[in-house]
């Protein structure tokens, strides 16, 4: 699947399927490394915006403490 722009509430709703989709073994074999792989891109985006707002958080509150 292509990485189209993805907000973080929606990559993780596509890895909470790609997740379950290996629990039930409902993947075929020929998806199971395409799904991995989407799922590596997915969780490398979901922590770049966890850090990105993290920086943003504490510039914002050592901005309000000056």
């Amino acid at each position: 699947m292509p990485q189209k722009k993805l907000t973080y509430e929606q990559a993780m709703q596509r890895l909470e399927t790609i997740v379950q989709g290996f629990e039930q073994n409902t993947l075929e074999l020929d998806q199971l490394t395409a799904q991995l792989a989407e799922a590596q891109q997915l969780i490398k985006m979901c922590n770049d915006k966890l850090q990105q707002v993290e920086t943003d958080v504490k510039q914002i509150l050592n901005n309000e403490q000056e």
